[in-house]
């Protein structure tokens, strides 16, 4: 599994519903294929501090992508122990503090695993699930050597004490004793989960498996509901789940073993920092633990949802039949409508464009119905997109677009003015100091399809939507930027669904990441951003915010939260 496929992956964290101040941070980064789970330790400011420098000196070091992968986990977790050691001497509150965390490095079909403490890691593959770490702690060693059983190691009594921490004294990455940092193959039909105590304090491993597989391929969904459930079962710790899947996993046998073992539905409970009473939580299942029943309604959504397709299908086979008199399901008549040649007639050709040819031209010579499917490698030229033709990279993101010498920082690379029906997928469009970019996509007054693009270095806005009725732009992955990612503006109305914003709108003169004029009205759902916190995006009055936070993922955005009273945290034997 190739870092570059980008793997499915959410994360998200909750205080739980006793304690008002979240002592857990997380980090999630399919595109360098980095997960980070960090539990602080000291009550109150502390481990919040600790859990923040932990998580700051973690992604510095693993970010800068030099050596080996294992010793640069062992070099991120230690410069973080130093660090938190450190601060630790500065102020009288910070006395203490520290942090236990679990990371995982996804590279080239193997995940390289740093851990210290009792966050912990699951391997999830064929129906099974199995834990990849050993929590530091008195509790855990006995429940890894099988003296306890799960359930008495969720209600024992020193469950929280870890004798490994970081930050509490000074370490060398070799230190024994200190990390532990392991390779693991990790196959395309597999799936990780990292998460704090707060989770596997709550719910038991067949409870995971049991939300994991009714929603695998919704990674945020399970985030979602394997919180609920630990809210379910009392919300006595901060709680904390970061879940990766392969392309594989959702799709193939295991998937089918893991949602045969399914579980009563049971009352859904809300993530909220409310108290809730026993009394309220159902029936409890899969080991007495209660489960939310929102992963059975959506399973019965998605049947239902299915049963509609096909029965559309049929309705409009039926139509076709019966509008053109053909022979019900005549493969050789079939075959001879859906026919592509090259140089056939219109609306039946495929054009091919190889390295050192034009796409612009190939657009040009195009009737509408034509499809242009480009080859490997690097094009420069200003791409103009023409009604009714599909322009498609063979090789996603094989083909790379760059602005001809002489461009300013006011060109587009690719437009569309007044075109319907086209597509434009799978392209990389690029710009730098060499060659300035202005705007990736400029699509005025037009309906198209844009998909599975990535754009960096544009100055003035990756995309930027201009009276555009309809279109949508899906699976894109929109990074580096120092202009605004995303601008709609008045009188468009396009749907932006299951695309990737990172490092965006870092040039003075980019107004946010994402810009709404008012009289727009952009579809957003299935987003993920990175580093942006919801408040960050600029949208008009009519425009619900609410919704958009809801409706789409804000990652490593942490609200800042007042420092309150001191409450009981993990011990240190």
């Amino acid at each position: 599994m190739q870092v570059g496929t980008m793997l499915k992956a959410a994360g998200d964290s909750h205080p739980g519903l006793q304690r008002a101040v979240n002592e857990d941070r997380f980090h999630v980064d399919p595109i360098r294929g980095l997960f980070i789970v960090v539990d602080g330790v000291g009550g109150q400011a502390a481990g919040e501090k600790a859990a923040e420098t932990a998580l700051a000196m973690v992604r510095t070091r693993l970010e800068r992508e030099t050596g080996a992968v294992e010793d640069r986990v062992r070099d991120a977790i230690t410069l973080a122990n130093n660090e938190i050691h450190r601060l630790a001497s500065l102020r009288v509150e910070w006395q203490g503090m520290a942090c236990v965390l679990t990371i995982a490095v996804v590279t080239n079909g193997e995940v390289v695993i740093g851990h210290v403490g009792d966050t912990r890691l699951y391997k999830l593959r064929a129906g099974r699930i199995e834990k990849l770490t050993h929590d530091h702690s008195p509790v855990g060693e006995r429940e890894d050597a099988g003296e306890l059983s799960e359930r008495d190691a969720m209600q024992h009594p020193r469950r929280n004490e870890v004798y490994r921490d970081v930050g509490s004294e000074r370490h060398e990455p070799d230190d024994p004793l200190f990390i532990d940092v392991f390779r693991q193959t990790l196959e395309p039909d597999a799936a990780l989960l990292l998460c704090s105590d707060g989770l596997t304090d709550a719910i038991t491993a067949a409870a995971i498996v049991e939300i994991v597989g009714a929603l695998a391929g919704h990674p945020f969904e399970i985030v979602r509901d394997l919180i609920a459930a630990a809210n379910a079962a009392g919300g006595k710790d901060n709680v904390t789940v970061v879940y990766a899947e392969g392309p594989r996993f959702a799709i193939g046998e295991d998937t089918r073993d893991l949602r045969a073992y399914r579980a009563r539905p049971v009352a859904s409970v809300p993530v909220a920092p409310t108290p809730v009473s026993p009394a309220r939580l159902g029936t409890p299942d899969v080991g007495g633990v209660p489960v939310a029943s929102v992963a059975e309604t959506r399973r019965r959504r998605r049947r239902l949802a299915a049963l509609v397709g096909l029965l559309l299908v049929a309705a409009g086979l039926a139509a076709y039949w019966q509008r053109d008199r053909l022979p019900w399901l005549d493969l050789s008549r079939l075959a001879s409508l859906r026919r592509v040649s090259s140089g056939g007639a219109a609306g039946s050709s495929v054009i091919r464009v190889s390295s050192g040819q034009s796409i612009a031209a190939a657009i040009e010579g195009a009737a509408a119905g034509a499809e242009v499917v480009v080859e490997p490698g690097e094009y420069r030229e200003q791409v103009r997109l023409k009604t009714g033709v599909r322009v498609v990279s063979r090789v996603p993101r094989s083909a790379s677009l760059r602005l001809p010498g002489g461009a300013s920082e006011t060109d587009a690379a690719v437009v569309a003015f007044e075109v319907s029906g086209a597509a434009f997928s799978g392209f990389r469009i690029l710009g730098d100091a060499a060659t300035p970019l202005g705007a990736g996509v400029v699509v005025r007054n037009s309906d198209i399809v844009l998909s599975d693009i990535e754009i960096t270095g544009a100055h003035n806005a990756a995309i930027e939507y201009v009276g555009a009725d309809g279109g949508s732009l899906v699976a894109a992955y929109l990074h580096d930027n120092p202009g605004v990612a995303i601008v709609v503006r008045g009188g468009s109305s396009p749907r932006i669904a299951h695309n990737a914003f990172v490092r965006n709108a870092a040039s003075e003169r980019a107004a946010a990441p994402l810009l709404i004029e008012t009289g727009a009205r952009p579809v957003l759902t299935a987003n993920t951003f990175y580093g942006v916190r919801p408040e960050s995006v600029i949208l008009p009055a009519a425009l619900d915010r609410a919704a958009l936070e809801r409706d789409n993922w804000f990652i490593n955005a942490v609200a800042d939260r007042p420092a309150l009273p001191a409450r009981g945290g993990k011990g240190r034997r």
